[in-house]
C-alpha cells in the first residue's frame, strides 16, 4: 500500500493503491505480449504474418509506456499531496454508505491515538464519544454539510478538542461523505488569549474612563466628605447632629473609596513603595474601627490570628495591602456566616516565610521564581465557592450576591490586582469544607524603619504661616480655606495659574497648594515649573482627584514636596502641608 512517512504522519490513498495494482497487472499483460509479439517476429516464417506482428508490437510497446507514465505520475501525485499534508495535524476522511472509513489522510494519532491501518474500514463514529456520536448520526441523515465540535479520547488519559467538518460526495459510486477532524485545542488557547486581552482592553478603557471622571467626582465627593469633618470639629454640637454629621462624612469617604479601587483595579499601584511588615498591617487593621464595624456584622464568627513573629518584609503600598486584608475578611467572614446560619465558625488567618527552591529540570514550584516570599493566608470554614465561579472570582463586578446590597463587586479583584501590582501571586483553593486563599509577595531583607504614627490634630496645627490656595473650583478653595483656617494658617486663595503667578510676585507665601487640573488656564504642571522659574525655593504641595496623573508624577519629580488626594481629610491636608514647611 502506497504511504509516507513525516513527522509520525501517515498517509493512505487506498484508491489510488487499487488503480496502481490494476495498472501493475495491466503492465503485466502487457509485458507478456510484447515478449511474445517479439518472439513472433523472430520465429514466425511467413513474411505476409510478420508486419501484423510488428505493428501489434509497436502497439503493446507504446501502451506499456502509457501505463508506466500513468504509475509516474500517481506516485508523483501520492508524493506531492504527502508533501503537502506533512505538517498538517488534521484528519482528513471519507466514508462510504456503511459509515466506514475508506480515505484516511493526516495525523490519525494525534487525533484519536489510533493508526491508519487500525481506523480503515471501521466506523468513524466509533472514534467519537455517545453524545457526539449521535449528533454526528443525526446529521449525517440531512445529508448536508455540516460543522460539529467535540471532544476526542487520543488514547493518552487526555481528551483532545476538535471541529468535525463534513460534506456530502455527489455521483460517488462508494463514498457519501468526506471531511475533515480539526485539532482546535490551538483555537481554544487562541481564544483564551483573546478572552484575556478583550478583558485587559475592558479594564484599560474602564482606567481611562474612571481617571476621566475621577477628578470631577472627587470635587463633588469633597463637599460629602470633608465638610461633615470641619464641622464635626465643633465640641458644641448636639449629639443627633453629630452623628448624623458622621453618618455623612463616612459615605462620601466610602464613595471617594470606591472610585480609589476602579483606579487601582484599572490602572495598577503607583504610589511610591515602602518597606512593610504585613504583621504590622494585619495589627493595626484588626485595633482600627473599621474591623471592629465589619465584625460586629457577622455575630459569632471567631477570628484566629496565627502570625510569624519573624516575619520578613516586602516593598509595597501600605493602603492597597491593608485594603486586600480587609477584603479578604469580609470575604471569609460571609462565607462562614453564611454556612453557619446563627454565625459560628472560626477564621483563621496567618503569615509565614516562605522559600521557593529550584526544582529538578529547572522548574521551580507553581512557576515561581527562586527566592523568599511572604506568606498571607486566609482559611475560611464556609461552604466553599462552586466550580463554575472559581475562576470568575477575580472579575470585575462579578459578585454571588445581589448587586447593590452587598458591595460592588470589585472587592476580590482589588486582591488580585494588588497582589500581581506587587509582583507577587495569588492561589485559591475551595471545596465543601470551605476555601482557602494564600498570597505570595517576594520579600526583602533589609531592615524595616518605624512608621510614622498618626498625627493628632495639635500636633499639626500652624503658627500662622500664610499659605495660597490655587484651585479653578470655588467649592474647592472655600474647602481648603476652612481646613487650613481652623489648623492656625493664614490664606489666600486664586482661581488659576496666571492669578497665582501675579499674586506671589506680589505677596510672597510660605507654601503654595496646587490643584493639577485647572480650566481653562494653565495646567498645575506648568503653573509650578513658573512659579519656580520666580521663585526657586518658593514650598509646594499638590491635589488632585486621583493619584494616576502623569502630571502629577512629573510635578513630584520636579520638586514638589507631598501630594493630597482629594477629597481632602483635615489630618492629610495637616500632615502633609506640616511637614513640608517643616522640611
Amino acid at each position: 500500500m502506497p504511504s509516507s512517512e513525516k513527522n509520525n504522519t501517515i498517509f493512505i490513498f487506498p484508491r489510488y493503491r487499487e488503480l496502481a495494482r490494476k495498472i501493475t497487472g495491466l503492465l503485466q499483460i502487457s509485458g507478456v505480449l510484447f515478449i511474445f509479439f517479439a518472439l513472433l517476429i523472430l520465429f514466425l516464417p511467413a513474411l505476409t504474418g510478420k508486419p501484423l506482428c510488428l505493428i501489434f508490437f509497436m502497439l503493446n510497446g507504446a501502451f506499456i509506456i502509457l501505463l508506466l507514465s500513468w504509475v509516474k505520475r500517481i506516485n508523483t501525485f501520492m508524493k506531492e499531496t504527502a508533501l503537502i499534508l506533512s505538517n498538517s495535524r488534521d484528519l482528513m476522511w471519507a466514508v462510504d454508505s456503511r459509515l466506514n472509513f475508506t480515505v484516511i489522510c493526516g495525523d490519525p494519532e494525534h487525533i484519536s491515538g489510533n493508526t491508519a491501518m487500525a481506523l480503515l474500514n471501521k466506523p468513524l463514529a466509533s472514534i467519537l464519544p455517545g453524545d457526539a456520536r449521535d449528533r454526528f448520526h443525526t446529521r449525517i441523515r440531512e445529508n448536508q454539510p455540516f460543522s460539529m465540535a467535540c471532544r476526542i479520547s487520543n488514547g493518552e488519559n487526555s481528551t483532545l478538542p476538535v471541529q468535525i467538518l463534513a460534506a456530502p460526495i455527489h455521483g460517488s459510486g462508494q463514498d457519501i461523505f468526506h471531511g475533515i477532524i480539526r485539532d482546535i485545542s490551538d483555537q481554544k488557547k487562541l481564544q483564551a488569549l483573546e478572552k484575556e486581552l478583550n478583558r485587559s482592553k475592558k479594564l484599560k478603557n474602564l482606567g481611562l474612563l474612571a481617571g476621566s471622571v475621577a477628578h470631577d467626582l472627587n470635587n463633588i465627593l469633597a463637599g460629602i466628605a470633608t465638610y461633615p469633618e470641619i464641622l464635626l470639629l465643633d465640641d458644641n454640637l448636639e449629639p443627633k447632629i453629630r452623628e448624623s454629621l458622621t453618618i455623612i462624612k463616612e459615605s462620601g469617604q466610602n464613595a471617594s473609596a470606591v472610585v480609589s479601587d476602579l483606579l487601582t483595579i484599572s490602572m495598577g499601584i503607583r504610589e511610591a513603595c515602602q518597606v512593610l511588615n504585613i504583621n504590622t498591617i494585619i495589627e493595626r487593621f484588626m485595633a482600627g474601627p473599621e474591623f471592629k464595624k465589619i465584625k460586629a456584622a457577622y455575630g459569632k464568627v471567631e477570628m484566629d490570628i496565627q502570625l510569624e513573629p519573624e516575619l520578613l518584609t516586602i516593598s509595597g503600598s501600605y493602603i492597597h495591602i491593608e485594603k486586600s486584608i480587609m477584603n479578604l475578611v469580609i470575604h471569609a467572614l460571609g462565607s462562614t456566616a453564611a454556612e453557619a446560619g446563627r454565625g459560628n465558625g472560626t477564621i483563621v488567618l496567618s503569615t509565614a516565610n516562605y522559600y521557593v527552591d529550584r526544582e529538578k529540570g529547572g522548574h521551580t514550584e507553581k512557576n515561581l521564581s527562586p527566592g523568599e516570599y511572604v506568606m498571607l493566608k486566609m482559611l475560611d470554614p464556609g461552604k466553599g465557592i462552586p466550580k463554575h465561579c472559581l475562576n470568575k472570582i477575580f472579575e470585575p463586578f462579578f459578585t454571588q450576591k445581589e448587586m447593590g446590597r452587598t458591595g460592588t463587586g470589585l472587592g476580590l479583584t482589588l486582591v488580585k490586582n494588588t497582589v500581581l501590582n506587587h509582583r507577587g501571586k495569588i492561589f485559591v483553593t475551595s471545596d465543601e469544607n470551605g476555601t482557602k486563599f494564600t498570597l505570595l509577595f517576594p520579600a526583602l531583607r533589609p531592615e524595616l524603619p518605624m512608621a510614622n504614627q498618626p498625627a493628632a490634630i495639635e500636633e499639626i496645627r500652624g503658627k500662622g504661616e500664610t499659605l495660597l490656595v490655587v484651585d479653578d473650583l470655588a467649592s474647592q478653595r472655600e474647602i481648603a480655606e476652612t481646613i487650613l483656617k481652623e489648623l492656625g494658617y493664614k490664606v489666600f486663595s486664586v482661581a488659576n495659574g496666571v492669578s497665582a503667578l501675579d499674586f506671589i510676585m506680589q505677596t510672597p507665601v510660605d507654601l503654595i497648594l496646587l490643584d493639577m487640573v485647572m480650566a481653562p488656564s494653565i495646567a498645575g504642571l506648568e503653573t509650578y515649573r513658573l512659579i519656580k522659574k520666580i521663585r526657586p525655593d518658593q514650598k509646594i504641595i499638590i491635589a488632585n482627584g486621583h493619584s494616576e496623573s502623569e502630571d502629577v508624577l512629573k510635578t513630584l519629580s520636579l520638586g514638589a514636596g507631598a501630594f493630597i488626594k482629594k477629597p481632602y481629610t483635615i489630618l492629610d491636608m495637616g500632615i502633609a502641608v506640616k511637614e513640608e514647611l517643616d522640611r
